[in-house]
């Protein structure tokens, strides 16, 4: 079963990194989407935003663009992070499909790069009609990097 803050990174995210494509000085967005976490594959050849449903209305923005991104490394780890985008008020024209939150790089084609999911069971989505909603990437960052090189 799936659960709130379970995240996957992109297969061709991590292999257009590593070539070079992207910078930390791209536009990079966090985009809600209706998609189930279970249905979103991670394996797709150059996924972009348009590969999945966004959702959006009332409260909640088309898109959400990050400040403060900054990859660190402490030892072994290398960490990419940003700034949270804080707190979605709740309202009544606020989407009632909302279930995964996906990191895009808008600068280049919004390439797809990392999604989690936002739900309790999968499939459930949140309810932004009666509830706040906030989202903060973990305590870890957007995601970490460990090399276990000796």
């Amino acid at each position: 079963m799936m659960a709130a803050g379970d995240t996957k990174l992109f297969n061709d995210f991590v292999l257009k990194d590593r070539q070079g494509v992207y910078a930390l000085s791209n536009d990079w967005q966090l985009v809600f989407l209706s998609d189930t976490y279970a249905s979103v594959n991670t394996d797709l050849t150059n996924p972009t935003s348009a590969s999945f449903t966004i959702t959006s209305g009332g409260n909640v923005a088309a898109s959400y663009a990050l400040t403060g991104e900054v990859v660190t490394r402490s030892g072994a780890t290398i960490t990419f992070d940003a700034t949270d985008i804080g707190t979605i008020l709740k309202a009544a024209g606020n989407p009632v499909d909302l279930r995964c939150a996906l990191l895009i790089n808008a600068t280049v084609t919004n390439d797809a790069a990392q999604v989690w999911d936002m739900t309790s069971d999968g499939t459930t989505p949140l309810d932004l009609v009666n509830n706040d909603f906030t989202f903060n990437f973990g305590v870890n960052g957007i995601n970490t990097s460990i090399n276990n090189t000796p």
